[in-house]
This record gives C-alpha cells, structure tokens and sequence, in this order.
C-alpha cells in the first residue's frame, strides 16, 4: 500500500465519502474482509463493502463504484463492493454472506 497506510484508511475514505455524497441513499455501509480484520499480511489487499440502499437506485450504484475504484486507487487496495436495494437486505439478512458482512465487518452507516 502506499505510504505504509493501513487498509482500514481506505474502508474510512471510501465510507467518509460515499456518505457526503450519497448518505441520504445508504441505510448500511459495513466494511468487512481481511483487510479491515487485520489479517490480510499486506499481501492482495482487499476491502468488501457491503452497501445497502434505500432502494434500486443504479445512478447511485455507479457513482459508488467509481468512488470505490478511484479509493482503491489511491490507497493501493481493491474496494470490492457488494450492493443489495434495503428490501432485498431486509429478505435475506439470515443469509451466510450478510450475516458475516455484518458480525465481522465495521459499520459506518
């Protein structure tokens, strides 16, 4: 990564700046993976967002992944993010992969 910052620098950017930008679209945003354990070893660096929005909103989705790309980008990791509109949150919260997201990761929104 560069300048020794740690990948939770970047899950803190990418969530400090999905909110200012779309925060009134996000109702979860949980970092969670790895990286943000502490366990990645600096070796393929990868920050999972888990997003969830208040509904199916594709413009806001893009804009989310472009942040995440430029993020990664500049923190030298990869922000893989995972996007689910709130009722398919909602319908699917005893599943594995949101349950881990959401007992494991850090939770910003």
């Amino acid at each position: 990564m560069s300048d020794g910052a740690p990948a939770g620098d970047a899950a803190d950017a990418f969530a400090k700046r999905a909110r200012a930008a779309h925060g009134e679209s996000i109702r979860r945003l949980v970092a969670f993976g790895a990286a943000v354990r502490g366990d990645d070893r600096g070796v393929h660096t990868e920050v999972e967002v888990l997003l969830v929005l208040e509904s199916d909103e594709s413009t806001v989705e893009r804009d989310l992944e472009r942040l995440a790309e430029t993020v990664g980008l500049e923190h030298s990791v990869v922000v893989s993010l995972h996007v689910l509109p709130a009722d398919r949150f909602e319908s699917n919260a005893e599943h594995p992969f949101v349950r881990t997201a959401l007992e494991e990761g850090r939770a910003y929104v």
